[in-house]
């Protein structure tokens, strides 16, 4: 328990390391609920794994992560992750912070993803092989694709760059079509790693709180009680970005964030109909009345 605790306290200084403007040693300890020399200490030890760990002003001073530590600090051995591998199986699977983890500790290491992450054996095995093309940046054929949007079987020549947080979708570039695409993992029924390098390195592929890469789109909900808790589990990447409003009584809380795509966040409002109202904007509106029309009654 103990050794769980301490994980879960590190997580969370990360987090809050990460956060502007920085927080003073006692904030840290208050939060996480520990010895201001606790606190310390878990600094310490974040340092020493390669985080930048910076501060600003004097009385007293605030702590904070230096923005670029991704690129500076050293990638793990796989005596390295396998080690945190055991500690990450002291974590309930439903905790919020385990599945992107995971994710950063195999995309920084040899270690690649384990059957017991996943859903199944079959995944599992798809994953490792995609996770293996993105570390060494080839081309990978899915073989056997099944699309639900063309309604067919086939091939497809692609460039893995990331997977979403539970690894039941990959973003990869499709030269092909000159496009960044998304797969779902359980709908490849095999890969085969090329010896190509990727013709399209990313820099960064972002996607948004629903997994789906895309162009910048504002989008306001509001939710009802049901809706928010549903969208805090299935997405807990929006948490930041939900707010309280206890004088709407029917619709209590709200959504105000960045999605790259339609699709994710229209899958998930109509999936609880009468449960979000949609403020803004309109384009929003428009698409969630094109996907109802295609319901056949």
């Amino acid at each position: 328990m103990a050794a769980q605790q301490n994980l879960t306290r590190t997580l969370k200084l990360i987090r809050l390391l990460k956060q502007r403007p920085g927080k003073t040693l006692a904030q840290l300890a208050q939060i996480l609920e520990c010895d201001p020399r606790h606190a310390r200490r878990f600094m310490n030890a974040l340092e020493e794994a390669g985080f930048i760990i910076d501060k600003e002003g004097q009385r007293p001073p605030r702590f904070y992560i230096f923005e670029d530590e991704r690129r500076q600090q050293a990638d793990f051995t796989e005596e390295e992750a396998q080690l945190l591998q055991v500690a990450l199986a002291t974590i309930a699977d439903t905790h919020p912070l385990l599945a992107p983890l995971r994710q950063k500790i195999y995309n920084h290491s040899t270690l690649l993803p384990l059957a017991n992450g996943l859903v199944d054996q079959h995944q599992s095995q798809v994953v490792a092989r995609l996770a293996e093309a993105i570390r060494d940046r080839r081309q990978v054929q899915l073989l056997r694709y099944h699309s639900v949007n063309s309604h067919s079987i086939s091939d497809r020549l692609v460039e893995p760059y990331s997977f979403s947080e539970n690894y039941t979708r990959l973003t990869a570039y499709e030269p092909e079509s000159e496009t960044t695409k998304t797969f779902k993992t359980q709908r490849i029924e095999d890969v085969a790693l090329l010896a190509t390098a990727q013709t399209n390195p990313p820099t960064e592929v972002p996607i948004d709180p629903f997994d789906w890469p895309g162009e910048q789109k504002k989008v306001s909900l509001r939710l009802t009680y049901q809706a928010y808790h549903l969208l805090r589990e299935e997405h807990p990447l929006t948490r930041p970005d939900l707010a309280h409003d206890p004088a709407n009584e029917d619709f209590p809380y709200s959504y105000i964030g960045t999605v790259y795509s339609w699709i994710g966040i229209g899958r998930f409002v109509l999936g609880v109909p009468g449960q979000v109202r949609v403020d803004s904007p309109e384009e929003f509106r428009d698409y969630l009345r094109g996907r109802v029309g295609e319901f056949i009654w």
